[in-house]
């Protein structure tokens, strides 16, 4: 026997009438209770003790189901009672094992913990073993609860070493996947959406391939992981899909877990732009929290309401229902707690309030957040961030004040350089985009303009630069590689939770003022390797804050040293960038000459950019905001200059990109001097396709029209490939009859040059945090040294021809990029009534040479 009945208080449980008093608190149901009590009796006055054991716990369940949660806990009180005196061992490890759940999920830790302990006191063998997974499992959950998230994920680790060393235990499966998802959660908690995301793939795939041993309840829960991690990495329609998929398998299984399921879609819904549905839906679950008492899961519900206001613009909305949701639970360490915590500093911050007030509250979520048995990444570095908003020198003094910046930017960066999926790290570089913006704004207000560049470039082209590190032609998509990040900087990360615990101390009114400053993360091409790129080096970056859209430049003249400034959009052409940064391609004839001179201003403000002339041009690269490939940066006008009339201009997708593709070993056999044959794919269906084919016709190498992509690889050292054609949208469309793509690019050895005369073909889909993918993209991921494409809706025939001007004064010796500029310019010149994507349309990407 596992142990005895106990001390004579319990074993009064062995007498019906002490089992079923009503519990205080309660509505009585005498019926029910003498029905049951009778039963009881029969069974104990017989000795029939398994009976009875079965019968009470029974008796638990329905009390539970029923919300009548303290006859329940009696009630398998009772049965572990009778079942110890029974000698029923199992019964007694399965008992206790909900009593330490059910306990816990009343917020009884202490019972709780105490019924895990006996557990744990068993001997560890085969008829245990389930109980003592179980029993770890459940301790985590509970340094989960009370914020311990290391010790949480250590208790994790126990109980999978006895799911692994019992693996052919009936039942082990479900606890192995539920203790990895117990342990993906502490893991996301803490910030490392990295292990969250792994841990939750193999709790997924190990419920998958034993479907039949894993219940509704797992399968819901494995949803409810999912989709909050889909909304934490900027995936909110794919998290709303998961939440609806967990509602229908709780639904009739667990009202508790659909509750909480319920409350988690309002952030996933304000996630979505769909502010009226979330505040509708929280409304609703909060008067249903107020007629059933559940104080706790009411002020869960103002949390989720109160973000909804906040990212609306209503602060005092957002201030009134944080302080609403502290009087209904006081504060703890809880995550609940700091939530609300820094709900209130943000809204206070955000609309001129106390700031002393805001200030203590971000100093317990950061003395909190940074305890070592804590490290929680996302609640520091995002405390350090909403520290930015403090504007008193008493409160935060600026030397504090920038470090708690530059920390929140490496914070930011860490949690997303621990993720390896592309997608996922595209999403979570797009939800921190306040992060990186601030820190733009953080270094040029110090100027430390280097560090504006630096910061600029962060996460511009991951993907796409770690692809052309390797050197190798891809074998599948692109998107579908993973970009194995190095392993997580510990030191780092320690030094993180240091700086904030010491400035946590400063916004408490005490500590040092001599904060250290973490280093910046990333890093720029050496001056050497920029010098080589052009005369000038241009980085642009957008920002959107409560006065609407702002503009950040970094400008570096070859031999010179980095400037940045940061500029207001003025208001006249704040609809426009916002339509830009939509993605939304402006008129082509439908814009004035105003507009195009105002986005010169704002875009491109530097005067080194413009210091060239008609004839001596200067080399111009510049790296557009992701949200502004859709621009004819040739187009935009400083007065009535143009930037084609006084730059060759040069896109690159990040800097990083450019030096790659100049440093790239030049193809076997290739001379450099264009005397191979050129390739093309011609849509003859396009009215000025004679043109393009007399242009390769008279190529020197000669020509040689293909059947498709594929025949590249059949052409000897081929000097260039031409293909033109329609294309529907930016990114990764296909690009006329041979529906050329980017991943099809990618996969092929292309020749060094590459004209890719369509619309969008040079443009990525708008979208801030991602790599931007285009063909021009997938062209110098083929091995392309230089793409000549089209950026926007382009026309047509100017398009054409001014690509064959180009591909003739190519073969004449002259480099890409000012062969395309004196095409576009004559041109524009020739045929006056063409609008700016027609004569500016065409792009260089690469090395322009």
């Amino acid at each position: 026997m596992l142990s005895s009945p106990g001390t004579p208080l319990l074993e009064t449980l062995l007498v019906p009438d002490a089992v079923f008093r009503t519990a205080p608190g309660e509505p009585p149901d005498p019926e029910l209770l003498q029905r049951a009590a009778r039963a009881a009796a029969g069974l104990h006055q017989a000795a029939r003790w398994r009976e009875l054991a079965g019968f009470y716990g029974d008796l638990a369940d329905d009390a539970w189901r029923d919300g009548r949660y303290r006859r329940s806990l009696r009630l398998l009180l009772a049965a572990r009672v009778v079942a110890v005196r029974a000698g029923d061992d199992a019964k007694v490890v399965g008992v206790t094992s909900l009593l330490a759940m059910r306990h816990r999920l009343r917020r009884g830790f202490l019972v709780a913990e105490m019924w895990d302990h006996v557990q744990l006191a068993l001997p560890l063998e085969e008829p245990t073993a389930r109980a003592h997974a179980v029993a770890w499992r459940e301790l985590a959950t509970l340094r989960g609860l009370t914020g311990e998230y290391q010790e949480g994920i250590a208790h994790c680790e126990r109980s999978l070493e006895v799911c692994r060393a019992f693996a052919d235990r009936p039942g082990m499966t479900l606890i192995h996947v539920q203790t990895l998802l117990e342990r993906s959660l502490d893991e996301r908690l803490s910030g490392r959406l990295d292990l969250a995301t792994a841990t939750l793939a193999q709790a997924r795939t190990l419920a998958e391939a034993h479907e039949k041993e894993v219940n509704d309840l797992t399968r819901g829960m494995i949803a409810v992981r999912q989709a909050r991690l889909h909304v934490m990495t900027g995936a909110p329609e794919a998290g709303l899909a998961a939440y609806l998929r967990a509602e229908a398998l709780f639904t009739g299984v667990s009202a508790d877990n659909l509750a909480i399921t319920k409350i988690s879609r309002i952030e996933c819904l304000g996630a979505l732009g769909r502010t009226a549905e979330a505040l509708a839906l929280a409304d609703e679950l909060a008067e249903e929290c107020e007629r059933t008492g559940e104080q706790s899961r009411l002020g869960q519900v103002l949390l989720e309401r109160a973000e909804i206001q906040y990212a609306a613009g209503d602060f005092a909305g957002a201030e009134a229902t944080a302080r609403r949701a502290g009087r209904v639970r006081p504060d703890d360490d809880s995550l609940e707690a700091l939530r609300r915590r820094r709900h209130l500093a943000r809204a206070l911050l955000a609309s001129g309030g106390d700031q002393r007030e805001a200030a203590a509250q971000l100093a317990v979520i950061l003395a909190t957040a940074s305890r070592p048995d804590r490290r929680d990444l996302a609640r520091t570095w995002q405390a350090l961030h909403d520290a930015l908003s403090i504007s008193d020198e008493s409160v935060l003094p600026s030397a504090v004040w920038f470090a708690a910046g530059r920390g929140a930017l490496t914070g930011a960066e860490l949690q997303r350089d621990l993720l390896s999926d592309p997608a996922a790290r595209w999403g979570v570089h797009a939800e921190r985009e306040e992060a990186y913006t601030a820190a733009i704004r953080l270094h040029c207000a110090v100027s430390d303009h280097e560090a504006v560049a630096q910061v600029m470039e962060l996460g511009r082209a991951d993907l796409l630069n770690r692809v052309l590190s390797d050197g190798n032609s891809l074998a599948g998509p692109l998107t579908g590689l993973p970009l194995l990040p190095p392993p997580a900087d510990e030191h780092l990360l320690h030094d993180l939770f240091a700086l904030g615990s010491a400035v946590a101390q400063v916004l408490a009114g005490g500590g040092d003022d001599e904060v250290g400053v973490l280093p910046l993360p990333g890093g720029l091409p050496s001056a050497q390797a920029l010098d080589a790129l052009a005369d000038v080096v241009v980085m642009v970056q957008l920002g959107h804050g409560t006065a609407g859209w702002w503009s950040a430049t970094a400008v570096r003249e070859r031999g010179g040293r980095w400037h940045a400034t940061v500029e207001p959009v003025p208001e006249r052409l704040d609809g426009v960038i916002g339509r830009l940064a939509a993605g939304e391609l402006l008129p082509p004839r439908g814009v004035t000459s105003s507009v195009w001179r105002a986005l010169g201003e704002v875009l491109l403000p530097a005067r080194e950019i413009w210091r060239g002339s008609l004839d001596a041009p200067r080399s111009v690269v510049v790296c557009p905001d992701p949200r502004l490939w859709h621009v004819p940066y040739g187009a935009l006008l400083r007065g009535d200059t143009a930037l084609l009339d006084v730059a060759e201009v040069v896109l690159t997708p990040s800097l990083r990109t450019l030096c790659l593709v100049r440093d790239r070993a030049r193809p076997a056999g290739s001379t450099g001097e264009g005397a191979g044959p050129a390739g093309s794919l011609l849509d003859d269906a396009l009215p000025a396709h004679t043109q393009e084919r007399a242009a390769l016709d008279a190529w020197p190498g000669g020509h040689r029209p293909l059947g498709g992509l594929a025949d590249v690889a059949g052409l000897a050292h081929p000097a260039l490939l031409y293909v033109s054609g329609h294309s529907a949208a930016p990114g990764d469309a296909a690009l006329g009859p041979s529906a050329v793509t980017l991943d099809s690019l990618a996969a092929l050895p292309l020749p060094e040059l590459l004209l890719l005369v369509g619309c969008w073909s040079a443009t990525a889909a708008s979208r801030y945090g991602r790599d931007p993918l285009s063909l021009a993209v997938g062209g110098l991921l083929g091995g392309a040294r230089t793409v000549l494409a089209g950026v926007g809706r382009i026309g047509e025939q100017a398009a054409a021809r001014i690509a064959a001007e180009a591909l003739r004064q190519i073969a004449d010796g002259r480099p890409a990029r000012s062969a395309l500029r004196t095409a576009a310019r004559e041109t524009r010149d020739r045929y006056p009534e063409l609008g700016p994507y027609d004569w500016a349309g065409m792009c260089v990407m690469g090395a322009g040479d």
